[in-house]
């Protein structure tokens, strides 16, 4: 499927560095070879290479349904923080996409391309003990990030990856991602993922979540941990209360 991109993206393609050595210049393309990967309700998701770094390019487009000047805002506010986010949580340790180029005013981040696996499609091949640490190591991250005041947004196991290769997990779609102070924010990201776990990954719960709980007791401390999963638990209650309100009145009218 071909797509306009916007200038500033055409720019890049069509411009070069040059890159000197002793007995030598090498002309490399800014840009090179943007294709399409996807599409999702926010941005079109690209693959090339940026000054020869395989890198993810994230275009969040213009719509039309919404009104310009309200759309440019909200774009321009969306990749900043997504890129700020990924920033700050690589500098305390959490394994994620570098940022390589960001266009605010176009709503453009190009970042590094993690070679890997999502954990959604590995988790019925790997042994227990592997899956245990990497879900320990996304309790690790997920602690740090929200010790540093970061809601993840979207932690689900589509949107981690396992680098065999590297022997790294990465987290990856900070879109939704936000600098927050409540301890909700923090307990819904928890909420996130072991929904995912129950509506995927049902034959793995116990190992899943448990070791997920000990990697984030590791960094936030067994009192806090407590606290965040007590928080948690009153999120599931409530969305069972609405669920089951839902039901009886679908019941009541048929």
């Amino acid at each position: 499927m071909e797509i306009e991109l916007p200038e500033s993206l055409r720019g890049l393609v069509r411009e070069k560095i040059y890159l000197y050595g002793i007995n030598s210049i090498k002309a490399v393309d800014i840009l090179d070879q943007p294709t399409l990967l996807s599409i999702g309700a926010e941005a079109y998701i690209l693959r090339g290479k940026f000054m020869g770094i395989d890198s993810i390019i994230k275009w969040r487009f213009p719509k039309p349904y919404i009104p310009p000047d309200l759309d440019r805002d909200f774009r321009r506010f969306r990749t900043e923080i997504e890129s700020k986010v990924m920033w700050k949580a690589l500098s305390v340790g959490v394994k994620a996409p570098i940022p390589l180029y960001i266009d605010v005013d176009d709503a453009i981040i190009i970042m590094t391309y993690i070679e890997g696996n999502t954990l959604r499609d590995i988790v019925d091949i790997i042994d227990s003990e592997k899956l245990c640490e990497i879900c320990q190591e996304i309790g690790v991250y997920t602690a740090k990030m929200h010790n540093i005041g970061i809601s993840h947004g979207d932690l689900t196991t589509s949107n981690i990856i396992v680098s065999f290769k590297e022997g790294y997990v990465y987290l990856i779609d900070f879109g939704l991602a936000s600098f927050c102070k409540r301890d909700e924010d923090y307990a819904i990201d928890i909420h996130i993922f072991f929904r995912a776990i129950e509506s995927a990954h049902i034959a793995h719960e116990k190992t899943m979540k448990s070791c997920f709980i000990n990697g984030y007791e590791l960094i936030s401390g067994n009192s806090k941990t407590v606290k965040m999963l007590k928080i948690v638990n009153d999120i599931r209650k409530r969305g069972r209360y609405v669920a089951e309100r839902k039901l009886r009145s679908e019941w009541r009218s048929i």
